[in-house]
């Protein structure tokens, strides 16, 4: 896979696809090579282009896998937006390509009004609101399985994180 067919870049025009490649550093992973680690200062955002990846925490000495990804995707989205740190680890599963956009270069692009900087922030976006949709969906699926007795504390969580989502 090219970067220009990677799904954030559908928009582009080829200048743009070109112009954003050369503010990224291609890097090859091997396998089991960690790529993020939770807690490190996060900002650097990943496109994955060839292979697979781990996104995981450690909890009590116990990796606990949130989920796998194959390219073509992007991992490290949140820190850029947020500026916190990084909330999950991320490693490769095999051999995998990834391309890698760091913070001040899209801030910079972004401070500069650069028209194919805002059309990747926004394919970003779209992901991020994918995949909370689907963490709706699956807490509605959850709700419907847990006994009577420990509802309020679901009930409690998905006051807290509807909160925090609210602007």
């Amino acid at each position: 896979m090219k970067i220009s067919d990677f799904p954030a870049f559908e928009n582009l025009n080829d200048t743009q696809i070109e112009n954003l490649q050369s503010a990224c550093m291609e890097r090859w992973l091997e396998k089991d090579e960690v790529l993020i680690k939770r807690g490190e200062p996060g900002g650097d955002l990943f496109f994955l282009l060839e292979g697979e990846l781990l996104v995981y925490v450690k909890e009590n000495d116990r990796e606990v896998e949130l989920v796998r990804v194959q390219a073509p995707a992007v991992v490290g989205e949140l820190e850029l937006l947020t500026n916190q740190d990084r909330t999950a680890s991320v490693r490769a599963l095999c051999k995998s390509q990834v391309f890698a956009l760091e913070e001040e270069k899209i801030a910079q692009r972004l401070s500069d009004g650069d028209p194919a900087a805002l059309k990747v922030m926004l394919a970003i976006s779209r992901v991020i609101a994918g995949r909370l949709a689907g963490m709706t969906e699956k807490f509605v699926e959850l709700e419907g399985k847990v006994e009577p007795a420990r509802s309020h504390e679901l009930s409690d969580f998905r006051k807290k994180l509807f909160s925090e989502w609210t602007f």
